[in-house]
């Protein structure tokens, strides 16, 4: 008889210093799902639950549906949201009849009010109320990794690539991690390391180097015999909690060999924390450089605005200097219901005159002002087509695109985290022939854009996500951290 696995799942990276919270609104514009909606909404999607119920054919598991919710990367997560979230989890969980197993899919850097270890919180919740059943959990790339989340389940999986295109095939190995104990009754071993390092997202992509290098040695140690996996969550800086930092997670049989593994990993990252510096460009050089490409498209990287970090995604730094130096085929996203509300009330082809970005807060430039002409309006909805969380089904609201010279500025209601270009041929923009592109990301940018752009520049602007993290006041950390304190020591006794 097929086991019954119970799949559910919650999903928020919360940047503590950005200045809005996430409340159950910004789940459900988002992505929230329940029961058999669940399957509709991630059959044949690059995720993790995408992942799962492909694998449950092949394995021969009962999926029970729970809930699946996920907010963009933003703000602390109310406290009520929170508490309906898993008060809800746990009814369909107490509802769901003789669970075998469950699948639990979480970021690894939820926070909310009065809850700074959301995860670990929403685990372990399941975990009382099943003591005894096997659970397998996966995580971010970017997750801030505790011990209390490590314990609350009997294996987890964490994301192997970022740009994030291996979500599925995670999803797959949860499952196969679930079957195995579920037939021989066996649980890993399982070790963990957390290092005081915390690398910006702008250095942590795993096809260059130093990264690359160190989760290659990763794979290779999960070939060795008796581990059952390895992971790296390489962090997420711009949460002000105390368990910020690196974790390095390993799985077997023998604990004397996973803790060798383990270890051999941590130092290895450890000793290459001066590698993971970033490089930036202030924005008037930046446009300067783009604008005398040879050819385009030229991407500028606003790394402190990335909207898929928390950044609100109106930052005007880059588009005020695109506008001053005169810019001819460029192109910015900014998230202004205003000012869609303003261009969707004068109509396409009217003249728009008005200031646009720089609403949310006082951080990521000022509102200013843009005079040109309405050339699209209306609402864009469209599924990723990219290999990052293909077959997504996006919304980004009431959309208007205004042409203003030879800058063109689109307009979103709901944020556009650009893992691929399908926003802009959504509005009529053709990516490819652009001069200049500015994408509002860290590196999550590159899964599509780099087979097509010419040249990357990373632009030194303010923001929530800046890459130079001595720019944040953190008042929860209880050690030193690399680089936000100049450096450390790690283990007692080692450097």
């Amino acid at each position: 008889m097929a086991k019954r696995i119970f799949i559910t799942g919650f999903w928020h990276e919360t940047n503590t210093f950005a200045q809005t919270q996430t409340g159950m609104d910004d789940f459900r514009a988002y992505q929230y799902a329940e029961g058999d909606a669940l399957f509709a909404a991630f059959a044949d999607t690059n995720t993790e639950v995408g992942g799962v119920i492909d694998a449950a054919m092949e394995l021969d598991l009962n999926l029970i549906p729970g809930l699946f919710a996920g907010a963009v990367p933003s703000g602390l997560i109310t406290g009520e949201a929170y508490e309906f979230l898993l008060d809800r989890t746990l009814e369909l969980l107490a509802a769901a009849g003789e669970i075998d197993g469950v699948l639990v899919h979480l970021h690894g850097a939820a926070v909310a009010v009065g809850t700074p270890e959301a995860d670990a919180d929403f685990l372990s919740a399941i975990r009382r109320q099943l003591p005894l059943t096997p659970i397998v959990a996966t995580f971010d790339l970017h997750a801030n990794l505790t011990q209390g989340l490590i314990a609350g389940a009997d294996a987890l999986v964490g994301y192997d690539t970022y740009p994030h295109n291996d979500m599925g095939e995670r999803g797959r190995e949860a499952a196969h991690l679930l079957h195995r104990m579920l037939w021989s009754d066996k649980r890993p071993e399982k070790v963990f390391r957390k290092l005081p390092f915390a690398p910006p997202p702008q250095v942590q992509g795993t096809s260059a180097e130093p990264a690359a290098g160190i989760m290659a040695n990763m794979h290779d140690m999960e070939t060795w015999g008796g581990i059952w996996s390895a992971s790296i969550a390489w962090g997420f800086p711009y949460a002000d909690v105390a368990h910020l930092g690196v974790g390095v997670l390993v799985q077997g049989d023998d604990i004397h060999h996973v803790n060798r593994i383990a270890d051999d990993l941590a130092l290895s990252i450890w000793h290459q924390r001066g590698n993971f510096d970033a490089g930036l460009i202030g924005a008037e050089e930046a446009v300067r450089s783009a604008i005398a490409a040879a050819e385009g498209p030229v991407i500028l990287v606003d790394v402190a605005d990335n909207a898929g970090g928390g950044a609100p995604g109106d930052g005007t730094t880059i588009l005020s200097e695109l506008l001053d130096q005169s810019a001819v085929g460029a192109v910015v996203v900014l998230c202004d219901p205003g000012a869609v509300r303003t261009a969707k009330s004068l109509g396409t082809g009217a003249m728009f005159s008005g200031n646009v970005g720089g609403r949310a807060d006082d951080l990521h430039g000022p509102p200013i002002p843009l005079v040109g002409e309405i050339v699209f309006q209306e609402p864009v909805t469209y599924q990723r087509r990219g290999d990052y969380m293909t077959g997504q089904q996006i919304n980004l609201g009431d959309v208007a695109v205004i042409q203003s010279g030879g800058v063109t500025v689109l307009l979103t209601e709901y944020k556009a985290m650009p893992f691929d270009a399908d926003h802009l041929a959504a509005a009529g923009i053709a990516a490819e022939t652009l001069k200049i592109i500015v994408v509002k990301s860290a590196i999550a940018w590159q899964a599509h854009f780099r087979a097509f752009a010419k040249a990357e520049i990373y632009v030194d602007t303010p923001g929530v996500c800046a890459s130079n993290l001595k720019r944040f006041a953190y008042t929860r950390l209880t050690r030193d951290i690399y680089p936000i304190a100049d450096d450390g020591v790690w283990p007692a006794g080692n450097s």
